[in-house]
């Protein structure tokens, strides 16, 4: 699939930045495309999943991605998705001396002074000056923050990929391992074989951690743990608590 280069809207040296919200439905993609300039990748609302630098990241409304100058991504919508962008230009990067991870792919904590600010740059009421000064501010704080786990490995196999997010966007948990392989057009050998080579987990394990995720977006929504657990398949609200605590480190309601 071809590349194309530099989506991000336009802004001169003087500014440093720019900034787009676009909406998104479930199931919509983004084919690979790079900008010239830095990018902060945030969610208000919905779960995108991003492919870069040859990985995957589930990203919700309490996260927010960093994606370098000229980095290579795509992003495909596992829920209807209001997204924010904020462009940051090489200069206004190089202005953050300590900023010293600003060539990697990473994630951090959308903390309330994050939303705060990246919801700062959309409002027209604050002088040019003043966006300017929060935009480097957003830039310090992301160099500041440590990086934080949102990868759900997906498989690079295409007939794998193709069974893996009809699962996560049908919302079908209870898919077997036959279905799946029935999917993949594979047997069921070839297919777990191929599926724990790609993503390093059995399709079960994998399944698990896939519906943890996919419980962020109903979270972020305030959707009650009980009814979280009952939609994605588990057995109990304390079932889906223990997993989650086991992949994510603390409790649905602590997250």
């Amino acid at each position: 699939m071809p590349v194309s280069i530099d989506k991000a809207p336009r802004h001169d040296d003087s500014t440093g930045w720019s900034a787009t919200a676009i909406s998104y439905r479930r199931g919509e993609a983004d084919p690979p495309h790079y900008h010239l300039e830095g990018q902060l990748l945030y969610a208000s609302s919905g779960v995108l999943l991003v492919e870069a630098a040859g990985r995957r990241w589930v990203i919700p409304p309490q996260r927010a991605l960093w994606l370098p100058p000229l980095m290579e991504h795509s992003y495909r919508l596992l829920s209807h998705t209001e997204l924010r962008a904020i462009y940051l230009s090489g200069s206004l990067i190089s202005e953050c001396t300590h900023f010293t991870k600003n060539d990697r792919v990473h994630v951090i904590d959308a903390v309330p002074l994050v939303k705060e600010l990246i919801a700062g740059l959309f409002i027209s009421d604050y002088h040019t000056l003043t966006k300017r000064k929060m935009a480097l501010l957003l830039l310090d704080i992301i160099g500041e923050a440590a990086s934080v786990p949102a990868e759900l490995p997906m498989p690079h196999d295409d007939r794998l990929f193709r069974a893996a997010g009809e699962l996560m966007l049908s919302h079908r948990w209870e898919t077997s391992l036959t279905d799946m392989a029935d999917i993949a057009n594979m047997s069921e050998r070839s297919f777990s074989r191929l599926f724990l080579r790609d993503t390093g987990f059995s399709f079960r394990t994998w399944k698990q951690r896939a519906r943890i995720y996919a419980s962020l977006d109903l979270l972020s929504e305030n959707v009650p743990v009980k009814q979280i657990a009952w939609q994605l398949g588990f057995s109990s609200p304390a079932a889906f608590s223990a997993a989650f605590r086991a992949i994510m480190g603390v409790t649905p309601g602590e997250f």
